[in-house]
């Protein structure tokens, strides 16, 4: 083979691998394309099948269920707003050359208050989910809201148990 039938073959070589890289190329393009609106196009699961399904409950429960669930939803949807409102205003005025600390207080006091009306919602929804469920079920849904406040256990991380904890930790197993 002459120098230039050489370079001819390298040029149709390198041709044909660039066609083959464009057309892998693409091909990765749409098909990620395509998951990222799969993914987008899945709802959230609605909470009342959440419950049904952890509590097993019966089809006159799971009525019930979602008339509590729907009733805390329209209790505090107004408060996450006002919350986020609040929220707001504090980053405005954080934002401000000198920040006015009353204002701030003032704020801060308004989303306590709000976070208070939130928590006495949960409280009355756990209370009427308790209500319709057996006492099965009811072990079951304390442990939902335990894991829904951020404990891995029942009575983990709070009271007496948790300070005999630290103790026996810190003092070599002794006990007082």
């Amino acid at each position: 083979m002459n120098f230039f039938s050489k370079n001819r073959f390298v040029f149709w070589l390198l041709i044909f691998l660039i066609v083959i890289l464009l057309t892998a190329l693409a091909t990765s393009i749409v098909y990620y394309s395509n998951q990222s609106k799969k993914i987008n196009q899945e709802k959230p699961e609605n909470p009342g099948n959440a419950f049904r399904r952890e509590l097993s409950l019966s089809p006159s429960q799971s009525g019930k269920v979602d008339s509590i669930l729907q009733d805390y939803r329209n209790s505090t949807e107004p408060i996450v707003a006002d919350i986020r409102n609040h929220r707001i205003q504090i980053l405005d005025e954080l934002a401000k050359d000198k920040p006015d600390k009353s204002t701030l207080n003032k704020y801060i006091e308004e989303i306590s208050q709000l976070q208070k009306q939130m928590q006495n919602a949960s409280v009355n929804q756990y209370m009427a989910l308790k209500q319709i469920c057996t006492p099965d079920q009811c072990q079951r849904l304390s442990a939902l809201y335990f894991e829904l406040y951020g404990f891995k256990e029942q009575g983990k991380g709070h009271g007496k148990e948790q300070r005999k904890g630290n103790m026996r930790r810190y003092r070599g197993g002794r006990e007082q």
